[in-house]
């Protein structure tokens, strides 16, 4: 009788037990095979900030971030514009700060946000076409006590999310 039952429970299980074999040699990734072929350098020029923010390197670090996401993925290499395959170009069209988020006892704001909007398309110089154009938006939070300090961290963090939106947009869903 106990054969007979772990040979019940092995039919049972086999087929979870391949699932489970079978699914977990299938990592999740975003480099490589993601891009069309023809897709090998990409460039990435100074995004524009129409945002009216203020801070003069607002355009400078969004780029400067993105280029080293690219660097970092390594899908598609950097190159200037003349010999790039696609192009992802850009702009900065909004930035919102202070925007409270939670409040400590009472009514004073404990954590702020900062908001910031891109307007940004994807053209495939290779087929001469545009392959999307999109507005992003991303947050960072800071503590409403940090003042300037925490507005650039908050700032930062905006640049960072918007920086990774724009990667996987790039490289997984052409």
């Amino acid at each position: 009788m106990d054969r007979l039952r772990s040979f019940q429970i092995s039919l049972y299980l086999s087929p979870i037990i391949f699932s489970v074999a079978l699914l977990g040699g299938c990592a999740y990734s975003f480099t490589g095979a993601s891009v069309p072929a023809h897709w090998k350098t990409i460039a990435v020029p100074l995004f524009d900030d129409e945002s009216g923010f203020g801070q003069p390197s607002l355009r400078e670090d969004l780029t400067n971030a993105l280029i080293q996401k690219f660097q970092q993925d390594n899908t598609l290499q950097l190159a200037d514009r003349e010999s790039a395959n696609v192009e992802l170009r850009g702009s900065i069209t909004s930035v919102t700060a202070d925007q409270p988020i939670a409040v400590a006892q009472g009514t004073q704001a404990s954590r702020l946000q900062l908001s910031l909007k891109v307007r940004a398309t994807l053209i495939d110089h290779v087929k001469n076409k545009e392959v999307w154009s999109k507005n992003f938006t991303a947050t960072g939070d800071y503590p409403a006590s940090g003042g300037q300090a925490g507005r650039e961290s908050g700032l930062q963090q905006a640049i960072e999310n918007i920086g990774d939106d724009l990667l996987l947009e790039t490289v997984s869903a052409w």
